[in-house]
């Protein structure tokens, strides 16, 4: 229908959540300057919206498969499940949010570790991550690049600014009592 011009990614947030069960849940946003209105012009083409969400779901998980997370050791695969397209308040500025899930075994009264190693880079854009743990947990270690802050010892915010390098290694170690 049409071609997509100069679509710039502006920002990006992640909120991950976890469950005693081991399902780790995370919503990813990304919001991006549009200055054609491409995404906004295939919301009237349902056949072109399909194929393009299709062709982002495809690529974003093309790009968790080339993460390695481990959840006590074990590796586990991320699975984008959904994807959706939403606007800012204008037609140039989209947000595109996928909704990723992967599961571990946890130790549900000791410590547990969550590490993924990634490709190492400098951001382009600001963005933030946001863990929110299960009561009574207790983040005890973080290693990361980026900057972070625990809060009330089960959140916590990582978060990187444009032109900041990201070394491709997280970790989070946390106590998970139920």
């Amino acid at each position: 229908m049409t071609e997509k011009s100069e679509i710039k990614p502006i920002h990006g947030q992640s909120f991950f959540t976890l469950s005693y069960n081991g399902v780790f849940q995370q919503i990813l946003i990304f919001d991006y300057l549009d200055p054609d209105k491409f995404y906004y012009r295939i919301l009237h083409d349902e056949e072109s919206y399909k194929v393009e969400m299709q062709k982002l779901l495809n690529s974003m998980n093309q790009l968790l498969s080339r993460e390695e997370i481990r959840i006590n050791g074990e590796r586990v695969k991320a699975e984008a499940l959904i994807i959706n397209l939403d606007f800012r308040g204008e037609a140039e500025k989209p947000t595109i949010s996928f909704y990723i899930e992967f599961a571990g075994k946890l130790n549900s009264n000791g410590e547990n570790i969550y590490e993924n190693r990634y490709e190492p880079g400098i951001a382009e854009y600001d963005y933030e991550v946001y863990w929110f743990f299960p009561e009574k947990t207790k983040i005890i270690e973080v290693v990361t690049d980026t900057n972070y802050e625990i809060c009330d010892d089960r959140f916590l915010i990582l978060w990187a600014r444009t032109g900041d390098h990201y070394g491709g290694y997280e970790r989070i170690r946390f106590i998970l009592r139920s």
